[in-house]
């Protein structure tokens, strides 16, 4: 085994450890990054296998492999992240929507609440 290996192992099992941790209750995000993890020391192990998988599907190297597939992850993890905030947004505006609706102060274009007290409306 040579030393990157070892540290490549090393942060692998680190990242199961912190990963496990983060994810304490939730058992199936925990399973799935046991299985990636488990999946990224294999092939470290054994680096041939990817340039096997590679040529079977028609990629030159193994390398060029993982490059699309952390590609292709990156997107998709982006994305998720995306429309995750996109909700958060949506659900903030739906607070503070109805706080304004209940609370019945008007609002000037400047965002400046009209609620009595206010030194500015006080004029």
């Amino acid at each position: 085994m040579t030393s990157i290996q070892l540290i490549i192992i090393t942060g692998c099992l680190l990242a199961v450890v912190v990963s496990s941790w983060t994810f304490h209750s939730r058992l199936a995000y925990r399973l799935v990054a046991i299985a990636l993890f488990s999946m990224a020391t294999f092939l470290v192990l054994f680096p041939g296998v990817t340039t096997d998988i590679a040529n079977t599907l028609g990629v030159g190297r193994g390398t060029d492999l993982l490059v699309y597939i952390g590609l292709l992850a990156g997107i998709h993890a982006f994305l998720l992240l995306y429309m995750r905030t996109r909700l958060l947004e949506r659900k903030l505006t739906d607070v503070v929507r109805a706080t304004a609706i209940a609370t019945g102060h008007p609002v000037n274009n400047a965002g400046i609440s009209g609620a009595p007290g206010n030194p500015e409306q006080q004029s």
